[in-house]
Parts: C-alpha cells; structure tokens; sequence
C-alpha cells in the first residue's frame, strides 16, 4: 500500500486527496476502482486536514512536515509559491523520495536548490475537477508512478520539456474568464427583464451540457465547434462577430503575458 504525504492542505490538494480515496470508497460499494492509498497530511492548514482525516478512513494528519517526508512515499507539495523555499528549507527529503510539486511558477530548478539529497521532483498542474476524478493533469518531466496516481484522478499530458509545461499553466488562466463569459451573457438577460436567478438557471442548464458533450467525446474541440452551429445559424453568427481576428488575437496575447509570468528563466 503506498503512502501519499501532502505538504499545504489547501483546496487543490484537498481535491487530489478526496479524488484518490474517492476509488476506494466506490469499490467497496460496488464500483470504482481500489487505489490502496493512505494519506499523511501535514499540520498546516489544520482545520482542512482534519476534516480530510476525519471523514478519510486511510488519511491522518502527521505532527510535522517532516513526519509527512519520513512516512511518505510520495510526497504533493502544495503551499503558495513564497512559502515553498521556508518550507522546503526546514525539511530533509532523502534522494530515493520523490517530490511532486503542484507549486505554481517555480521551476525545477530552483526547487533542486532548496534540496540538496536531490530527490527526484516532479511538477504538476492538479485542477478541481481531479476530485470527480476527471481532471487532466499536466506533468514534467516524465514518471511512471506520477503518472499512475494522476490515472487515478482522470490522467495527465506530459510535457516534454519545462517551457512546454508553463503553456499549460498558462491556459489554466482561462478559468475564471470562461465563468465571466456566462455571467455576461446572464447580465444580457437581465438587461432585458429577466431576473438574476432565472437567468443563471437557464444558462446552467444550457452550458451544463457542453461540458458533459467534452468530457465524453474525443472528437478534436474544432470539431465541436463546427458540431454546434450550421452555415448561416445562430451560432456560427455569434462564433463569427464575437470571436473575430481582433478578439482572438486580444486573447492569444493575454495568454502570452501569462506565459511570461509562469515561465521565468524556463
């Protein structure tokens, strides 16, 4: 049975923790599939770690970050990015350890500097649908048993180098955009009489769908596009005057400036 440690208890790793205990719940009620995890959480953040421990028969909240390294075989660091040289600092992780970071913005690099038995270390990119287990994760480099557990939670892309890794942190900027797309189009109907509720309710309903449409279709996301709107529609008309040349470009550069953010010396 291996041990998975978690280091920074927040949302995210609290998502990786439930979307992997989650297998072993199912099957024992007659689906799902059995991950044979235990989990050693870390101090920090007490109050998520000790719901995770108490409603996660195979999870308990260790005394220290360093009992999370001593007892793990694994081990998700997952604090915000100015915490992560004082925390990485005050710990000794062993060379036949394996760190995975899910620590935006800081390269290999810098984190190899921060340890010096020099561990193997993993970076990744976990998104809250990894606790349905339907989230793809972005993982460099390469690693046979980073990349099972992330099977585990809906699977993973590997990027085949560090530059390549910080453009899909880059496009996971576009999340909160995505949700203000549906808010603007809701004002629209409120402007025109409806009230807020029913028209959060209504565009519900009408997106609901599309995701459900991308997660079980493997049809290139082009073709969903032209899947959904016919010549002279409705929607080819909005597809046409809201994302013209002007609108794409506009976004393409708003993806660049992440990049650069992201990237850093990668």
């Amino acid at each position: 049975m291996s041990t998975i440690g978690v280091i920074g208890v927040g949302e995210i790793a609290s998502a990786m923790v439930e979307g992997l205990s989650a297998g072993t719940a199912a099957t024992e009620n007659g689906g799902g599939r059995e991950t044979g995890l235990r989990f050693v959480l870390s101090p920090r953040n007490a109050e998520r770690a000790r719901h995770l421990a108490d409603t996660i028969e195979t999870a308990e909240v260790a005394e220290s970050n360093q009992e999370v390294v001593d007892r793990s075989d694994l081990i998700v660091l997952a604090v915000l990015p100015q915490q992560a040289a004082g925390v990485l600092g005050a710990l000794d992780i062993p060379a036949e350890k394996t760190l995975i970071s899910a620590v935006a913005g800081i390269p290999t690099d810098e984190l190899s500097a921060l340890l010096p038995h020099d561990p193997d270390i993993v970076r990744i990119i976990p998104l809250p649908a990894v606790r349905e287990r339907k989230g793809v994760t972005a993982m460099f480099p390469a690693d046979g048993d980073v990349e099972a557990l992330l099977d585990l939670l809906g699977g993973s892309v590997t990027a085949a180098d560090e530059t390549k890794f910080s453009t899909l942190s880059a496009v996971t900027a576009t999340m909160s955009a995505h949700f203000a797309c549906l808010q603007t189009i809701a004002a629209w109907l409120v402007d025109r009489g409806w009230d807020q509720a029913d028209a959060d309710h209504f565009i519900r309903g009408q997106f609901v769908g599309l995701g459900t449409t991308l997660d079980q279709s493997e049809a290139p996301i082009a073709d969903l596009v032209a899947a959904h709107e016919t010549p002279g529609g409705l929607n080819e008309q909005v597809n046409r005057d809201w994302m013209d040349d002007t609108n794409r470009a506009n976004l393409a550069a708003a993806l660049d400036r992440v990049f650069i953010r992201v990237a850093g010396d990668a």
